[in-house]
């Protein structure tokens, strides 16, 4: 799910600054390209691609600022943006889109309804990134120039998937015919409000402002951005501090030391991201139920978010944050080894075999929350054997092998688009999960999720507690720890206007065009 969400994402000022080890510098480029709008955004992710079509990790950050969609969703409400209007008929399996006009692609060409049945249809057949989101399409009929008809096998809310922050990028004609290769490799043709000029693999890229935007431009705007990745944090908030950089992701540890220093403001806002472990329902020990009970009381919930993520993250209430629609509420787990122990007991597993293994790819929170753990778990006598990652792929690979997997898996999960449904199917669901490492499986829990698909394109109430319905039974189970729900931290310049005043939980993209210096 690093802060990559299918996967967890994630140096001395002087003439350079080594970047992924490589000794790449970025500070020339930096100071022959700075403007006075210039906008210097340091990344904690080495970017691996730039296709809008086949990534569904972390590249959303920057392709958010390039493509845009034909609906965004912002405090519960799905608002238009490509899209001017749209209807809903045959029971939420046909969509009509009308466009808005005079918008225009960063090749010169005109979005139109041709240009909109392209781009989709060339994502779901690509079957890579939010391509499973449109897997029941069947086709767009192209009426007019403005006009979009999308047609469904099964009903959807397409008007949420659509507003989603994978697969529902609208790709301009010339970069759908050059094909995915051609996008991976830094090319874009997107109607957004940045151009992407450069792309270096794993290091930095550029964007200039697209001066022919819808939107429009006023003074003040950003019409650069160098956005270069930069390894190490404590070189990363150095930068921000004197003055080279203007803004960059910050880790929990720093928040307070960051908050202290002159010129340097901090944000610390809401994001819909979910911190867990995943406990393995068919691999001994834990295909007990009371023994994963047990475990879920050897958490220190309070500890870890107190002292590990320093107040920037809260307890979740359940599978799904609080703030997202159709979302349980619940007692995740409260610390209590006395209880764990004599679930411990009572589950009946021999002492003996009271040893688990804890899979987990790097992430300065999670490794610090999983140490306390084993040490909690060692108190009761129960043996945890840690296996971290530092390559999140190589994780990956081993966590979705039942033979490999461990009794824990860790995640960072946040949704492709505003549903509960992105999280209980791809992660719980027993035919569809992408990530299902907990190796869940209960019949009566994928029905419920699937009717709560048919659902929320007509009645979104239903839906909701048909989802609330599926999440008790995972509550009910213990499938997983859900331990923590990280806010989006950031270290900025003073003088930056308009950072906090314009996060949407719902996207991972920080929108550099609502941002003033």
């Amino acid at each position: 799910m690093n802060m990559n969400r299918r996967t967890v994402l994630r140096g001395a000022l002087g003439s350079s600054i080594a970047i992924a080890g490589t000794g790449w510098s970025c500070l020339p480029a930096m100071a022959q390209e700075a403007t006075k709008n210039t906008l210097t955004w340091i990344t904690d992710f080495s970017y691996q691609h730039m296709s809008p079509a086949s990534t569904d990790s972390a590249e959303i950050s920057a392709l958010g600022n390039v493509y845009e969609t034909l609906f965004v969703y912002k405090d519960g409400k799905v608002l238009p943006k490509l899209a001017s209007s749209w209807d809903r008929s045959d029971g939420g399996k046909t969509w009509t889109i009308r466009l808005r006009e005079g918008v225009k692609f960063h090749d010169g060409s005109l979005l139109n309804s041709v240009a909109v049945k392209k781009s989709f249809e060339f994502q779901r057949d690509l079957g890579k990134g939010g391509s499973y989101l449109y897997a029941g399409l069947e086709n767009v009929e192209t009426p007019d120039e403005d006009t979009a008809i999308f047609r469904f096998k099964n009903a959807i809310a397409f008007d949420l998937v659509a507003a989603g922050q994978y697969g529902g990028f609208v790709i301009g004609q010339a970069g759908v015919d050059k094909g995915d290769d051609w996008l991976r490799q830094g090319n874009a043709v997107g109607t957004g409000p940045y151009v992407l000029k450069d792309f270096q693999q794993g290091k930095q890229i550029v964007l200039d402002r697209f001066d022919e935007y819808w939107g429009g431009w006023e003074s003040g705007q950003i019409d650069r951005v160098i956005h270069p990745y930069v390894a190490d944090e404590a070189t990363r908030i150095q930068m921000v501090h004197s003055g080279e950089a203007d803004i960059t992701p910050v880790p929990a540890s720093q928040i307070k030391s960051v908050d202290a220093l002159p010129n340097v403001s901090v944000m610390n806002a809401l994001a819909w991201r979910t911190d867990l472990f995943f406990l393995n329902v068919q691999k001994y020990p834990t295909d007990n139920l009371k023994f994963r009970q047990a475990l879920v009381h050897l958490w220190d919930y309070d500890t870890v978010l107190k002292d590990i993520y320093y107040d920037t993250a809260k307890k979740p209430v359940g599978t799904i944050p609080l703030t997202v629609w159709g979302h349980g509420t619940y007692d995740v787990g409260t610390f209590d080894p006395e209880k764990a122990l004599a679930l411990l007991e009572e589950s009946g597993i021999p002492r003996k075999d009271w040893k688990i293994k804890a899979m987990f790819s790097a992430q300065k929170e999670r490794n610090d929350a999983i140490e306390l753990f084993r040490a909690n778990a060692a108190a009761v006598g129960l043996e945890v054997e840690l296996e971290l990652y530092q390559v999140y792929n190589t994780y990956a690979s081993k966590a979705r092998s039942l033979e490999t997997s461990g009794h824990m898996n860790s995640s960072t999960w946040w949704p492709s688009y505003p549903t509960p449904a992105d999280t209980l199917v791809y992660l719980f669901h027993s035919q569809k999960a992408l990530f299902n490492v907990s190796y869940y499986r209960d019949e009566e829990y994928d029905r419920l999720v699937d009717e709560g698909l048919k659902l929320e394109g007509v009645d979104r109430d239903a839906a909701a507690k048909t989802y609330i319905a599926a999440q008790d039974r995972l509550m009910q189970n213990a499938v997983a720890i859900f331990y923590a729900e990280p806010n989006r931290v950031f270290a900025y310049s003073s003088d930056l206007n308009g950072v906090e005043e314009n996060n949407n939980p719902a996207y991972e993209w920080l929108s550099i065009y609502s941002l003033r210096k």
